[in-house]
């Protein structure tokens, strides 16, 4: 994509990389992008260098990195150290990875609470609202706390 070679507001800028101006904002506060120049009106101006630099941050969050991850790979991306892109790279992996594990074993607890629905006889408590009020069958009460304490922290 050719980028115009004049400057933008932080309403263009935002348009131009695909996120919304408090998003700029925030990612200035985080140092992620350099805080620009004034121009004459005082009004800030960004860089083609200010868009492609959020574009690559969208697509780095896109890829599950977390703004840390970011931070460090903008950092490495002056003088990248492949080993060091590789090694952020492959521990984002594994947490993602360890993600979908705790999300099957969540999805196998609420398999098991539809399974106890179906076999509820019209005249018992739903099992599925018993569950999440806390009396649960006690093969799915280990299961479904583990899993609840499992988001709640992925949630934090």
């Amino acid at each position: 994509m050719d980028m115009p070679s004049h400057a933008f507001t932080i309403s263009k800028l935002a348009d131009a990389a695909g996120i919304g101006v408090e998003a700029v904002r925030y990612y200035q506060r985080r140092g992620l992008l350099a805080q620009p120049g004034r121009a004459e009106g005082s009004f800030r101006e960004y860089s083609a260098t200010d868009v492609q630099r959020l574009q690559f941050i969208k697509r780095a969050q896109e890829l599950g990195f977390t703004l840390e991850d970011v931070a460090e790979l903008v950092s490495l991306s002056a003088e990248p150290d492949k080993q060091r892109v590789r090694a952020v790279t492959q521990r984002r992996v594994s947490e993602i990875r360890e993600r979908v594990r705790n999300l099957q074993a969540m999805a196998s607890a609420l398999e098991g609470l539809a399974s106890c629905c179906e076999k509820a006889a019209p005249t018992d408590a739903c099992p599925i609202i018993a569950a999440l009020a806390g009396a649960l069958p006690s093969e799915l009460r280990t299961k479904s706390v583990a899993q609840a304490q499992v988001v709640e922290a992925e949630t934090v």
